[in-house]
């Protein structure tokens, strides 16, 4: 019995040291939430070139959002706005989440959210920023929204005194 005891131990340490060996790299929530807001817009704008291109996302989030929203609380960790059906929607391990408090809420869950994909983490750093994802519950009701685009236009709708935009696309 004792052969096979340790037998058992053998086995877990092993388990435990090949699960250790495929961990991700730890990155702090702070590192990845501070890469997210200072990265320009245009990395996540993959589907077009925007006159606001350059400007930082944390700066045009709070710009957006300002005159209907309480306080932006900013998060990090493995991506929740996911969307299994389409594998660009997967997400990962790491993304900065930005979670907004209205002034007029709709109901107590009406707390729009954003979240900024971010690739595997490279000689201790964040990765690369790769894609803009959205619930956000608009004029016409919940919405996933997968485009930075997309998340302004239904803000825009649903709060119609939100400031015009810095510049304009032709």
């Amino acid at each position: 019995m004792r052969g096979a005891a340790q037998l058992a131990i053998a086995a877990v340490a092993i388990l435990a040291s090949t699960k250790a060996a495929d961990a991700k790299p730890r990155i702090p929530a702070t590192a990845l939430i501070a890469a997210a807001k200072a990265a320009p817009l245009k990395l996540i704008d993959a589907l077009g070139t925007y006159c606001d291109t350059d400007t930082p996302i944390g700066v045009w989030l709070k710009a957006l959002t300002a005159s209907e929203t309480r306080s932006i609380a900013w998060t990090a960790g493995s991506c929740q706005l996911v969307n299994d059906i389409n594998p660009s929607d997967s997400g990962g391990d790491y993304c900065a989440r930005a979670t907004l408090r209205l002034k007029r809420p709709k109901d107590r869950d009406d707390r729009p959210k954003i979240e900024v994909y971010l690739e595997d983490p490279k000689h201790g750093r964040a990765g690369a920023i790769y894609a803009f994802r959205a619930m956000f519950d608009g004029a016409d009701g919940p919405d996933y929204i997968r485009f930075r685009k997309d998340f302004e236009a239904e803000w825009r709708d649903r709060f119609k005194d939100t400031p015009a935009p810095p510049c304009t696309d032709e």
